[in-house]
């Protein structure tokens, strides 16, 4: 039997998303659980209700940027019960496995009988802030 504490699906999750999309999409389906909330750079104010939902926002960042892979690079986890959070660098990728975009956020899971159920991520750009904290240091 294989491990489905939450820290262990959380990694799977991670290690399994990519590179290809297609690897994104069976790692959904295994992982994610039907009726998942799920509130990302997407969807902010109205969360994914479904797995399939999800899976056609795969499709959407497919067709409309041209994402054919992804990669998860992640740097710190903690687990409190079922609930788990990431500090993870999400990768897009292009049919030649080039990167289109990276994007630095914490995500938090929750797991429930091996699947996660509810994630809510949270991007930031440092970019933004070290702007913002060279303005302030100059005044």
């Amino acid at each position: 039997m294989s491990d489905t504490s939450p820290e262990a699906v959380a990694r799977d999750f991670c290690a399994n998303f990519g590179p290809t999309y297609e690897d994104a999409v069976a790692t959904c389906k295994r992982l994610v659980h039907q009726n998942v909330s799920w509130e990302a750079i997407t969807s902010v104010g109205a969360p994914v209700e479904s797995r399939d939902q999800l899976l056609g926002d795969l499709e959407r960042a497919r067709s409309t940027m041209g994402a054919e892979g992804f990669g998860i690079d992640l740097h710190h986890i903690a687990v409190t019960g079922n609930v788990v959070l990431m500090q993870r660098t999400d990768k897009v990728l292009d049919k030649n496995g080039d990167l289109l975009t990276s994007l630095d956020l914490m995500a938090i899971f929750r797991v429930e009988d091996g699947q996660v159920t509810w994630s809510r991520d949270y991007f930031f750009d440092s970019r933004a802030f070290v702007e913002g904290w060279a303005e302030s240091d100059q005044s």
